[in-house]
């Protein structure tokens, strides 16, 4: 039955991120702020989980994009990059990170926000885990919204999401 779920949301995914593409290439370029986690393993994403990370920048580059993210390792900030490469499957993007990752570009408005889905590919166990991007560190009540009803047609629950947005980020580090 897990897996089943687990194939349709990324169907789901690679419809939706198709409906992207067909239009503009996004332009992801900037600062951004995350505003929102979520995940099926939410110690992955709790204080010291390995997927609470948080962004920075975005880069588009000849059709790849690199990302400046910061995460807290031992009480202490840190900064690193990961770049996401096209495959062959429309929309989906590969970054490794914590294993290796399907993203896909979910839902976008270039001034306001960024809603990417992500599968996770680590020690044999799959983790489905979501990040909200905003331009600014507070996003409407409806663009958080959307991203709760992003998160819950592929399978996760209201108790996986994490707002984010009053956390410290690391904004010492940021230049």
């Amino acid at each position: 039955m897990k897996l089943l779920l687990l194939s349709l949301a990324l169907v789901y995914g690679i419809q939706t991120h198709h409906t992207c593409s067909e239009e503009q290439q996004p332009d992801l370029t900037g600062t951004w702020y995350t505003v929102s986690l979520a995940s099926n393993d939410t110690a992955k994403i709790e204080e010291g989980g390995p997927l609470r990370i948080f962004v920075h920048k975005l880069i588009l580059e000849n059709g790849n994009l690199r990302a400046i993210f910061f995460k807290r390792e031992n009480g202490k900030c840190t900064q690193f990059s990961v770049s996401a490469n096209p495959v062959e499957e429309d929309g989906q993007m590969k970054v490794e990170y914590s294993g290796s990752n399907d993203v896909y570009l979910q839902s976008f408005k270039e001034d306001e926000y960024a809603i990417f889905m992500l599968y996770n590919h680590n020690n044999n166990k799959v983790t489905l885990w979501g990040e909200l991007f905003g331009r600014t560190p507070n996003l409407s009540e409806d663009i958080k919204k959307k991203f709760e009803e992003t998160c819950i047609k592929l399978g996760l629950k209201r108790e996986h999401i994490l707002d984010v947005s009053e956390t410290d980020q690391c904004q010492e580090l940021e230049q």
